[in-house]
């Protein structure tokens, strides 16, 4: 679909049914409207929530933020305008790890990809945390002694 001001509602039908079957079909709860769906385009201002990449008058799909096949719900605030390129890269990756791609590759830090991690951040066991970072919890702090090597062959 193209994005433009005017969306065509049967076209917004159409891809509500595919968003609607997919998730039916995952086990996914929800279901959006055409309505729903036009609310998250408009909503986007003409970008891709991933890139900020520009989708006016370009082909733009619609991502599930956390996918169905991950258990995400099927519903209006799990979904994101996505351009082709970011929804096909991103296919069924936990959406933290995507975020941190797409900050890898150069893209803006928008608000959308600081609302993604700062939701599911943690919630990634394939994304390695911050060993730096000064707000690990008490007694959290990595000591010489936590670690399974023998620390001798490294210059600390």
């Amino acid at each position: 679909m193209k994005y433009s001001d005017r969306l065509h509602s049967k076209a917004l039908e159409r891809y509500a049914s595919q968003l609607n079957s997919r998730a039916r079909a995952a086990g996914s709860p929800g279901a959006v409207t055409a309505d729903e769906l036009r609310g998250v385009v408009l909503d986007s201002g003409g970008r891709c929530s991933w890139c900020g990449a520009s989708v006016v008058n370009a082909e733009f799909e619609i991502d599930h933020i956390l996918g169905v096949v991950r258990g995400g719900p099927n519903i209006p605030a799990n979904l994101a305008l996505a351009c082709p390129d970011c929804n096909k890269r991103k296919a069924f990756k936990h959406p933290a790890r995507f975020a941190a791609e797409v900050l890898a590759r150069g893209a803006p830090r928008t608000p959308f990809i600081d609302r993604v991690l700062e939701r599911y951040g943690g919630d990634d066991p394939g994304m390695q945390g911050d060993l730096f970072a000064d707000d690990l919890p008490p007694g959290r702090a990595i000591r010489g002694d936590d670690l399974d090597e023998d620390p001798a062959p490294y210059v600390w």
